[in-house]
């Protein structure tokens, strides 16, 4: 006697992980579906919001730092940043520092920075300890329609440069 293995599972009860597949299946293609028509992959906009174009090369030059959030600069002159191909060269209050960061300004991270350079008193070491503090939270950069190039901390504006003439 033969014994099929097919006809034994055509009188099974039907499995219910189908229609919990399908579900699931339906729910994310359709998510995917919905996002890839609210998302202009050729801009890089996201909801019909306009923001800024801006890629690394755009940086490229030297950048005095304005303000930065919480940190007091009215002593110091000249905070100086030079951006060149994805690489950040900068000064703060007491030393120099370098990092790099990827191509990508909507969603960056810096790599540790490298400092370089000797110490200063105890109130200049502080309020340098702050400034790369607020530096190292930055994930995002533009340059705004005024020129000014802004770093964010997500939505929160962090740092604020002017291009240097000349």
């Amino acid at each position: 006697m033969i014994i099929w293995p097919f006809r034994e599972q055509q009188f099974k009860k039907p499995r219910r992980t189908r229609p919990v597949f399908w579900g699931v299946f339906t729910s994310v293609f359709c998510g995917v579906a919905v996002w890839s028509f609210t998302y202009d992959s050729g801009t890089g906009q996201g909801g019909g919001v306009i923001m800024p174009a801006t890629n690394s090369t755009v940086l490229n030059g030297a950048w005095i730092v304005q303000k930065v959030k919480n940190v007091d600069l009215e002593p110091f002159d000249d905070l100086r940043f030079d951006f060149d191909g994805g690489t950040l060269y900068g000064s703060s209050p007491c030393r120099s520092f370098t990092t790099t960061f990827g191509p990508d300004l909507d969603n960056l991270m810096f790599s540790p920075f490298q400092t370089g350079g000797g110490l200063c008193d105890e109130e200049t070491m502080v309020i340098e300890r702050d400034f790369m503090q607020q530096i190292g939270l930055v994930n995002r950069m533009e340059v705004d329609g005024e020129g000014q190039l802004v770093m964010y901390n997500f939505d929160q504006p962090i740092l604020w440069a002017k291009r240097l003439a000349g």
